[in-house]
């Protein structure tokens, strides 16, 4: 039993998983399970020790980011726990190893611009592009639009099933109890999609194996899907395949950034809040408990197609902060100061003029000295009657 191999541990792991986790995450981790036999699989367990792990992970870190090699770390401290567990090792080299920090990448949703830009693209596939705007209008996972069927469809009271999704050629009930969920739909959602009931509506339901969340039970449906690629008269098959024979070149067209149709979710969160539409309605919609996640994750605030917010406060709080107009025999008069009134309340007040000000006073009002002196003269008069 002391001879058992890295590569004995990996399989078994693998072996393991097969119906405890989705097939998609089996595929990565097969992926990265034949990476981990290739540099050490052939090594005796029991031979590894902690500074293989961590010149391991050098060289991890030369190929891959900080996420996928947590992901490799999940598999190393499966196979070195159930050596431990089994008595082949008695210290796990997997000790200490700490996952990384990871970087979550920002959003990075379409303007209003853009959208509008993306929505006056003419284009061969029409079922693509309605997909792409009951996306933009839902916040749909790329995973659930293509998975839509008109059974999911209430037209009378604008509803919108979440079942079923698409991922990587499976269909397969969502991973979570939230992710089934109802979404409300939007009067140019129900537009978009009476159009599209046009092009798909007729079509007969096809008999669909979905997988369930035990990912072990399989449940036969027949759904008529919504949403058809027009480049094969077959429904899409998955996000990769959407984004490569559709979406992509549709950006191109448009002259529009590119990124992946999984943006179209961030942009719904992201508009919708930036609309001021309530954070709890908006995790509702996406199929989350909190708000959290979008806090985290989807929304990013658009600075360009913000309302304005500033008029909303004034609307809010008019008439409270009213601001009295003041009294009239308070103002300052702006009439040319009477002279007599001007020396007698400088004299009052014992106020000081500089040179400077006296030049700026009389260059401001001339006629100050005509009146100054007629005022002179007409004292001097009185007096010499007197």
């Amino acid at each position: 039993m002391k001879d058992l191999t890295v590569s004995h541990y990996v399989k078994q792991y693998l072996s393991s998983r097969v119906h405890e986790v989705a097939p998609s995450t089996l595929r990565s981790e097969r992926c990265k399970a034949s990476k981990i036999i290739k540099i050490m699989g052939k090594r005796y367990i029991d031979s590894v020790t902690h500074s293989d792990i961590i010149q391991l992970r050098q060289k991890l870190h030369k190929s891959y980011v900080n996420k996928s090699i947590n992901e490799f770390y999940i598999i190393l401290r499966a196979i070195f726990n159930n050596a431990f567990r089994d008595g082949i090792i008695v210290r796990n080299p997997m000790d200490g190893i700490q996952n990384l920090s990871v970087c979550h990448a920002e959003p990075n949703p379409f303007s209003r611009a853009e959208l509008t830009a993306l929505a006056q693209t003419e284009v061969e596939c029409f079922s693509g592009k309605n997909a792409f705007q009951l996306c933009a209008l839902t916040g749909l996972r790329i995973s659930e639009l293509l998975a839509v069927s008109w059974e999911d469809i209430d037209f009378i009271n604008a509803k919108l099933k979440v079942r079923i999704a698409l991922v990587d050629k499976q269909y397969k009930t969502p991973k979570t109890p939230g992710s089934q969920r109802t979404v409300e739909l939007c009067a140019s959602a129900i537009s978009i999609l009476t159009q599209q009931k046009l092009i798909t509506g007729h079509r007969k339901p096809r008999k669909i194996s979905v997988l369930q969340r035990d990912n072990k039970t399989k449940k036969i449906e027949n759904l008529s899907l919504v949403f058809y690629n027009t480049l094969t008269n077959q429904p899409f098959i998955s996000a990769k395949q959407f984004n490569k024979t559709f979406f992509t070149p549709f950006l191109s067209s448009a002259n529009v950034k590119h990124r992946g149709a999984g943006q179209l979710r961030h942009t719904f969160a992201s508009q919708a809040l930036t609309s001021g539409i309530s954070k709890e309605w908006i995790a509702r919609q996406l199929g989350h408990e909190s708000t959290a996640m979008i806090d985290i994750h989807y929304a990013r605030w658009m600075c360009a197609d913000a309302p304005d917010f500033v008029n909303r406060v004034e609307q809010q709080f008019s008439g409270i902060f009213t601001q009295k107009q003041p009294d009239e025999s308070l103002s300052v008069e702006t009439k040319t100061p009477d002279v007599a009134t001007t020396s007698n309340t400088a004299s009052n007040a014992d106020i000081q003029l500089s040179e400077q000000q006296i030049s700026q006073l009389l260059i401001s009002h001339p006629n100050l000295i005509t009146e100054y002196l007629n005022r002179l003269l007409s004292q001097s008069v009185r007096e010499t009657l007197i």
